[in-house]
């Protein structure tokens, strides 16, 4: 998707209908001569052999019936789901893979990133960093949950190997910013591995899958910290997708901590003129150590712009990804409990209205609509700062923690029977657990 500033990117249900089926024996008529032995013989039971194959047939025709209905039955109790595994795939289906703690890969004692310092015997080659860092960098091929047998790839893109048994981050926005996917992840010698996912962060562009894999080469991590301005970087992933997998391209930093893309992002980005292109995404951005500094996700797109992409600093990426693995999703995130949308300054003059979110949906934890707020209106400030714009409100919200309370500025535009008023509430902060990352807690469309 290439937009101007761009995102580096380009639960298979089975629903059978189980009908009833039936089953139709014509019944045969031959002469019968009375030397027919085989026909005529009668065992020591009595029964003819005829008879008893009939009678052997139609118990086994019993028990496929029975196996039939019981099926039905199992069928009828799944929610009409059928959890049908495909080599290469692996279904993400919320009743299966997620059921539980470890079906859903979530760990509380699972691998944390390390991040180690720099060797002091000096860098390496553009060669031995690629020998050193290559196989730790995968191919990430996303199926769409609902796609039949048959189908295409949504997505691909890249991926960083964080542990041995199979821990892997990359891009929220590769595996479509949800958990409801199939992946199939490729390594640098090709082989194929069936994975999900088990988390995703939209505000850092971070996710989590895990390859039902072990043995892998986990990659090593360094300081973003210590990235300075015209170092050499190198670039390893899969522009354009697996037709080109495990590319390298060369660059230097060309600044740190950037401000870049959505105003959601919580990011300050490391920029490189390293090439990086759509399907590089989730893939690695290294020092000449082969140690990872960044993880790519996004690139200026533009005719008149040359070699800016961006990376999310390791440091980052550590502190999203431990907690990803450990619970599912990032702690401490707050939110307001709505959805809504930025009155842009044109809108305000058009339609004479302030600049603020105007609120779409009010969720059910909230205590937003016991206070008298109501959808449509509209909050023009956070502690008494103008929101001029989702960053300012992200902004403010990152000063506080779960169970605070925040002073809201509200306008209510005025009807046929009243005039439009400005009023204050306090409102409660509710953890945002990731899940409503999923319909986006506060969404700019």
């Amino acid at each position: 998707m290439e937009q101007n500033i761009n995102n580096n990117n380009d639960n298979d249900n089975s629903n059978d209908e189980l009908g009833t089926s039936k089953y139709i024996y014509t019944e045969r008529t031959q002469q019968v001569n009375k030397d027919d032995d085989d026909y005529l013989e009668v065992g020591k039971d009595g029964i003819s052999k005829s008879m008893r194959n009939f009678l052997v047939f139609s118990i086994i025709i019993m028990i496929v019936l029975l196996m039939a209905i019981v099926g039905y039955f199992i069928y009828v109790l799944n929610g009409g789901k059928i959890d049908i595994q495909i080599p290469g795939i692996t279904s993400n289906s919320s009743q299966s893979s997620q059921s539980s703690t470890e079906d859903s890969g979530i760990n509380p004692n699972g691998p944390t990133i390390s991040i180690e310092e720099q060797p002091e015997d000096g860098s390496l080659s553009a060669e031995q960093v690629y020998e050193k860092a290559s196989p730790s960098v995968v191919g990430v091929v996303v199926y769409d949950y609902n796609a039949g047998i048959i189908s295409d790839p949504s997505s691909q893109g890249s991926g960083i190997i964080i542990s041995e048994n199979g821990y892997i981050v990359t891009n929220s926005h590769v595996v479509g910013d949800t958990k409801q996917q199939n992946i199939k992840i490729v390594l640098y010698d090709g082989t194929e591995y069936s994975g999900k996912v088990i988390g995703f962060d939209k505000r850092t562009d971070l996710a989590v899958i895990k390859a039902e894999a072990s043995g892998l080469t986990p990659a090593s991590f360094s300081d973003s910290d210590t990235v300075k301005v015209g170092s050499w970087a190198l670039a390893i992933g899969n522009p354009g997708g697996l037709n080109f997998a495990s590319s390298l391209t060369r660059g230097t930093i060309s600044a740190v901590n950037r401000s870049v893309g959505s105003s959601q992002s919580l990011v300050k980005y490391i920029q490189t003129d390293a090439a990086i292109n759509p399907g590089n995404s989730g893939g690695a951005l290294l020092n000449m150590y082969g140690q990872v500094i960044g993880v790519n996700s996004i690139k200026i797109a533009l005719a008149d712009f040359e070699g800016m992409g961006f990376a999310i600093p390791s440091n980052t990426v550590k502190s999203v990804v431990d907690d990803i693995i450990k619970q599912g999703y990032v702690s401490g995130r707050v939110r307001l409990g709505i959805t809504g949308k930025m009155v842009s300054n044109y809108q305000a003059q058009i339609y004479d209205v302030p600049i603020g979110i105007i609120i779409a949906e009010i969720h059910e934890d909230s205590d937003l609509a016991s206070q008298g707020v109501k959808v449509g209106d509209i909050i023009t400030k956070i502690n008494g700062v103008n929101i001029t714009g989702f960053d300012v409100l992200y902004s403010e919200l990152t000063k506080y923690s779960v169970g605070d309370s925040v002073k809201l500025t509200v306008y209510r535009q005025a009807t046929n029977t009243t005039n439009s008023s400005t009023f204050e509430v306090n409102v409660k902060l509710l953890e945002d657990k990731g899940s409503t990352q999923q319909s986006i807690a506060i969404n700019k469309r």
